[in-house]
């Protein structure tokens, strides 16, 4: 009798279907989970949303990583060209007073140019607005340079 009993109670629960999540626990579920693989196929899908977790992790490192590598040649390529301009600015002021010096008198427009030149000081709100602004400042003073260098 005791075995009967045992037995209807192993079909009895047997027969119980589960939701096939381990999470949803009880007795009957983790042993399901166990023998039937429900464990580790969760296991395995925590672990492939884990790895696809850190690989995006990674690739955004490594994104980072290059946005501040380019943030820095940025920055380096404003300090070289800010020594440009003030270079260009210093030979400008030094053929003026050459010029001057040989007698030469400048034109008002010619002055104001020189003027303008001399006291710019390019800036911006941003990198790519500064490179702009040393580029256009370089190119005007260097036209300015060529256009003295004739007048002497």
């Amino acid at each position: 009798m005791k075995k009967t009993i045992i037995v209807m109670a192993a079909l009895t629960l047997a027969g119980c279907e589960g939701s096939g999540d381990p999470a949803d626990g009880g007795f009957l579920a983790g042993i399901s989970g166990i023998s039937g693989g429900g464990y580790q196929a969760r296991v395995d899908q925590q672990q492939a949303a884990l790895d696809q977790e850190q690989a995006t992790a990674a690739a955004l490192e490594a994104q980072r990583a290059q946005l501040a590598q380019n943030s820095a040649d940025v920055a380096a390529e404003i300090t070289r060209l800010r020594g440009v301009h003030t270079q260009l600015r210093l030979d400008i002021s030094a053929k003026v007073a050459a010029l001057r010096a040989s007698g030469v008198t400048l034109t008002s427009t010619m002055t104001q140019r020189v003027n303008a030149v001399v006291n710019n000081s390019p800036t911006g709100s941003s990198d790519a607005a500064r490179l702009a602004a040393l580029q256009t400042a370089i190119a005007d003073a260097r036209a300015l340079s060529s256009d003295l260098a004739r007048l002497s």
